[in-house]
């Protein structure tokens, strides 16, 4: 079964010497990678499984900016206060990241932009509801799902 602009699932491949990078010894290596969240949301998209639950996640995280240093930050904020965070870091146009959250019925997405960033705030929106807020990038710990 072939599907198009699906991407890639799964991949590896032998790592002559990559270790050399980070150690003065010769260490070859082999590896691989499962993209268990794109792989699971296609079967079920398919109905080759039947999820009751179509995301663990209670919110998605857009970066509309290339430095993801600050979308981690704030991922990383809510996850260790218990809140199930994913961050969208495919390159598609925000309606169709929207549109993936609506799908699988994430509760909340938070949108990150450069305006945002430099007004040290960041967009949070109920998908249920519509609404949207503007919230302080420091008072993420407050934040309740």
């Amino acid at each position: 079964m072939t599907i198009e602009n699906f991407g890639s699932v799964c991949s590896g491949g032998r790592y002559e010497n990559l270790a050399e990078y980070y150690t003065d010894k010769k260490l070859p290596g082999v590896g691989i990678s499962i993209g268990l969240t794109r792989l699971f949301y296609k079967l079920n998209e398919l109905n080759l499984i039947k999820a009751d639950k179509k995301s663990i996640s209670d919110v998605l995280i857009i970066p509309m900016v290339e430095d993801l240093s600050i979308p981690i930050s704030i991922a990383t904020k809510l996850r260790n206060n218990g809140i199930k965070t994913e961050i969208f870091l495919n390159n598609k146009k925000l309606k169709a990241k929207f549109k993936y959250a609506d799908k699988l019925k994430i509760p909340y997405v938070i949108v990150i932009g450069e305006d945002e960033i430099e007004n040290n705030k960041f967009k949070l929106k109920d998908m249920k509801t519509g609404e949207e807020k503007e919230i302080n990038i420091e008072d993420i710990n407050s934040l309740k799902f």
